[in-house]
């Protein structure tokens, strides 16, 4: 048994590499004939890869610290699924490995391997992922593994007991393993599975010194310079169509107000600019080309401080931080 499966490992075809069939192996996928690794998109459609439909709102069950919105998994059912996910992937001809990171900067990121079935679906994740090279992910001390899985059998989630938004499938993560199931169509929910990869990769980035890093009304102007307090202030409060989304208020794992110390801590000690843009106005949004225009001006320092031209917004933060936020900082201010 064991000769067979080094020969699996060792010999699975021209798409071969001792490293690669045995670092997979190591995340429980033995590769039975061939593993093609970081193909390019046009690699990938030669390979039959097509472009996906969008989808939203597919179920996101993350085990772990995660508050509202997602339903919870169960150890057990994680388990459960996990194991049925990397027979599949170990018993089809030929896997997809693709690289990447969450996180632009290579000293804090979170790297990223994605595993699937499918190179379609490696098409689409590829375009959420930062590109990394192959070598940063193996060495990485603590990767995070995306299993993708579009053709698995339906009776396999019914027989973990979940639940799937009808043919489309779910989305299902588990942060102590630092481990992601895309079922189904799942990867084609960018929501949902950047959702994930956030809850994911969150302990990750904050544990190498990086930050996770949310405003629109008629009395906030369009551009606005900001202090670092006010920055670290509007950040937390995460003020969106007349409705607050506290930053990261849906992992318990972080301490949003701690977060938003280090994010106004990093801002004075690097002296970094900071401004506030309203993104919408009226029925009128800003796109990014709108921003890149703006830089310009910012470097130049042609925007004035923020000023708020109004008392009941300025109210509604104050009255809304101080009952879900105690002790902040004096600097902290609208």
């Amino acid at each position: 048994m064991l000769s067979r499966k080094l020969k699996q490992l060792c010999f699975p075809g021209r798409a071969f590499s001792y490293g690669l069939n045995w670092a997979l192996a190591g995340r429980g996928v033995v590769v039975n004939d061939k593993a093609f690794q970081n193909l390019t998109n046009s690699e990938l459609q030669q390979k039959g890869a097509t472009i996906a439909e969008s989808l939203s709102g597919l179920p996101v069950y993350v085990k772990g610290n995660l508050l509202g919105g997602s339903s919870d998994i169960s150890k057990a059912q994680y388990a459960k699924l996990l194991k049925q996910v990397t027979a599949h992937l170990s018993s089809i001809a030929n896997v997809f490995v693709q690289d990447g990171a969450v996180g632009s900067s290579s000293e804090c990121d979170a790297k990223v391997r994605v595993i699937s079935d499918s190179p379609s679906a490696v098409l689409k994740l590829s375009s959420i992922l930062w590109k990394t090279p192959s070598r940063a992910v193996s060495h990485d001390s603590c990767p995070l593994t995306v299993y993708v899985t579009t053709s698995i059998s339906p009776g396999v989630v019914n027989a973990v007991g979940l639940r799937a938004q009808g043919d489309n499938g779910f989305i299902a993560a588990d942060i102590e393993r630092s481990s992601l199931i895309l079922c189904g169509k799942g990867f084609s929910d960018a929501n949902g599975v950047k959702e994930a990869l956030a809850a994911l990769s969150g302990p990750v980035i904050i544990a190498r010194g990086g930050l996770l890093l949310c405003a629109s009304s008629g009395i906030i102007p369009s551009v606005a310079k900001l202090s670092p307090g006010q920055a670290a202030y509007h950040f937390l409060a995460g003020y969106q169509n007349g409705k607050f989304f506290p930053a990261y208020s849906k992992f318990a794992y972080i301490d949003a107000l701690e977060l938003a110390k280090a994010f106004m801590s990093k801002l004075k000690d690097h002296q970094i600019l900071s401004y506030l843009v309203n993104a919408k106005k009226g029925e009128t949004s800003i796109t990014g080309k709108d921003l890149l225009e703006m830089v310009p001006s910012m470097l130049a320092k042609n925007f004035p401080p923020f000023e708020p031209k109004g008392g009941k917004l300025q109210e509604k933060y104050k009255s809304f931080l101080l009952s879900k936020f105690r002790g902040m900082p004096k600097e902290f201010s609208f």
